[in-house]
């Protein structure tokens, strides 16, 4: 799953005070995720989601590297690296 979106902390979130998150998989699927938190590690940074109530796996999170993050419109690529994940 990798997908172009906009990550800004400040935007408007819902009325929950949560940012929501649409990602389409690899079979043009969307699928809803909450933006949890956005991290800096060795100087790149990453976005921790989880997917919203309801949907499969609910009880986990994904962590996507965000490329291009100084720009407006970012893609977001799955960490695949279970080590960098843990870190």
């Amino acid at each position: 799953m990798s997908d172009t979106i906009n990550i800004n902390p400040d935007a408007p979130s819902d009325d929950e005070g949560s940012d929501l998150i649409s990602l389409k998989d690899e079979n043009g699927r969307e699928q809803q995720f909450e933006l949890l938190d956005l991290i800096d590690y060795s100087g790149t940074q990453y976005a921790v989601l989880a997917p919203v109530e309801g949907e499969e796996n609910d009880d986990q999170v994904l962590i996507f590297e965000v490329e291009d993050a100084d720009k407006e419109t970012n893609v977001l690529t799955p960490v695949d690296d279970q080590s960098l994940a843990d870190a």
